[in-house]
């Protein structure tokens, strides 16, 4: 199959990313801050991790890079925490930028792993999706999202969402934290194309049809009231996120609370999709 340039451009990008960052994981360090209260951002400049502060302990969404996990485990601490009090990790998906920090993170704070049951065979059959061994080694699941439950974690809320594209798997996760006012966040859990046009999708053994998955799950998330965008990589933002995050000085949040944020990131999303998928279109005619 003809090679979509612009895809194959996205796919080195990211790729060099990720490897500059595997090999010299200290340019990714990021100083965390506060969200709201109770949500923390410890991840880097590469990838997020969120840290919630729940009634019924610890809970982290995502784990980043296996050798940025000191990182992730002194920004931790600067919030006020013990890693060794994680009580769970909620995955967005089957990724190593997302998941090669697991099996540290489970050894020191004997944590669970909720884990997405479309990304399961990563773990199995296919971990040459994930990465070489060396930088994801395996770790224990304790189990698979139930997209119809909401997770009650008593001040905080979680409903996952099955959002495929990305991967066949990836969830999305709409929390909702009770402090002198409830508030929405809305994190997508996978918005990268790398990987999505038809020709890396087959190269990969993954179905064409994750093309429609992406653009038609991105159509049903646009219009949820999201109050504060946490994204999964900053670097997915349309917009000046470093910016609003300098303004959150206070850890309130307000800085956070654009108006329409959410839909402004759903929407630049789908229109980049559109263009890429039009490529394929273009190159399937040709």
């Amino acid at each position: 199959m003809q090679i979509n340039e612009t895809a194959r451009r996205t796919y080195e990008t990211a790729m060099a990313d990720l490897r500059n960052f595997m090999a010299n994981p200290w340019q990714t360090e990021m100083a965390p801050y506060q969200v709201i209260p109770h949500v923390y951002y410890v991840g880097n400049k590469y990838v997020g991790s969120y840290l919630l502060d729940t009634s019924e302990g610890l809970v982290l969404i995502d784990a980043a890079l296996q050798e940025t996990v000191y990182l992730l485990f002194e920004s931790i601490r600067k919030v006020g925490f013990d890693p060794k009090d994680i009580k769970k990790v909620l995955i967005s998906h089957g990724h190593v930028d997302h998941t090669g920090g697991l099996r540290i993170v489970q050894e020191y704070s004997g944590c669970e792993i909720w884990f997405p049951k479309g990304d399961a065979f990563f773990l199995t059959e296919r971990r040459d999706l994930i990465l070489e061994e060396e930088h994801a080694p395996e770790f224990e699941v304790t189990g698979y999202y139930n997209y119809d439950d909401m997770m009650d974690f008593g001040n905080i809320q979680i409903q996952p969402v099955h959002t495929p594209g990305h991967t066949p798997g990836c969830t999305s996760f709409f929390i909702t934290v009770h402090n002198n006012r409830t508030t929405l966040l809305g994190m997508h859990g996978g918005l990268g194309l790398n990987g999505l046009s038809k020709a890396e999708l087959l190269q990969n053994g993954l179905p064409a049809s994750l093309q429609e998955d992406y653009l038609n799950s991105l159509k049903k998330l646009v219009n949820v009231p999201v109050d504060i965008v946490i994204p999964s990589h900053l670097s997915h933002f349309p917009g000046d996120y470093l910016g609003m995050i300098a303004n959150n000085t206070d850890g309130s949040g307000d800085a956070l609370r654009v108006p329409d944020a959410w839909k402004l990131l759903i929407e630049d999303r789908i229109a980049q999709a559109e263009a890429l998928f039009k490529q394929d279109e273009l190159i399937d005619e040709n």
